[in-house]
């Protein structure tokens, strides 16, 4: 075989062109370097972080228990369209059913109305490991962020299924272990006048965080009369006038002390 020739000149230039080569490899090699410290800051600037989204669950006895968190619930749920659902453990009648639903939807809740008797006696609603098993499953599935709940040393009224709602939250939650979600107790007094009428609210320990309702008092109002089963006129011309100090929503999360709080007989 015969060799092809190459002239040195011919050499001379493939060198110089692989050279040319090389410089615009590394040319080409600091402009991307370039170009990422230009750009990487200008990418940085663009990433939001993204909220974690809001999931509220109120656990209740009877259909209007909502109502104590009607004022946060209203801007939460039905302002800002967070996700919200409503537990109501005792379902004592379909006007009281239906009622309950209305309320839910119009905060924007789903219902989930569970059929335990409405009754003094919390004795009656069953084996109590296997409701906190239930409601632990419930909770569970609905996944919240927070719960609100009663405080088991007062309901807000001493009302006994309040205080056990309030109890068999906190017990079903203990069971969830690192998918616990929040727990915040209602710490609101009802102060009810001599014809057992709602004549206004106060907190229950000085520890509690007042939730300014002042522009949102409105939604318990309204949810008072969906329940016109259990509210009459006058009592929601009450609850209308309630004194601007006084809308507001008690609250305090149930792994904080609660130093002296009122109880129950």
């Amino acid at each position: 075989m015969i060799a092809q020739f190459r002239h040195p000149s011919n050499l001379a230039n493939d060198e110089i062109r692989s050279g040319d080569v090389r410089i615009n490899v590394l040319r080409f090699m600091l402009l991307l370097l370039a170009l990422s410290v230009t750009i990487g800051p200008v990418h940085a600037q663009r990433v939001r972080s993204v909220r974690p989204p809001v999931r509220l669950l109120w656990i209740g006895a009877h259909p209007d228990d909502e109502g104590l968190v009607a004022p946060i619930f209203g801007p939460a749920c039905v302002e800002h369209g967070n996700d919200c659902a409503i537990i109501i453990l005792t379902n004592s009648s379909a006007v009281r059913a239906a009622e309950a639903q209305r309320a839910a939807a119009a905060l924007h809740a789903r219902l989930i109305q569970w059929d335990l008797p409405d009754v003094l006696d919390v004795s009656l609603w069953g084996d109590r490991a296997a409701l906190v098993a239930r409601l632990a499953s419930t909770i569970a599935a609905e996944s919240p962020t927070r719960i609100y709940t009663f405080d088991p040393w007062h309901g807000s009224s001493c009302h006994p299924a309040h205080r056990e709602a309030g109890r068999l939250t906190l017990d079903a939650v203990a069971t969830l272990g690192a998918n616990a979600p929040a727990v915040v107790l209602v710490e609101t007094l009802i102060e009810r006048d001599a014809q057992s009428r709602i004549v206004g609210f106060g907190p229950a320990t000085p520890s509690a965080s007042a939730i300014d309702a002042t522009n949102s008092w409105h939604y318990l109002v309204d949810d008072a009369a969906i329940h016109e089963s259990q509210f009459d006129a006058e009592q929601i011309a009450l609850l209308r006038a309630v004194a601007p100090e006084e809308r507001r929503v008690w609250v305090l999360p149930s792994n904080e002390p609660p130093g002296g709080i009122a109880g129950c007989p």
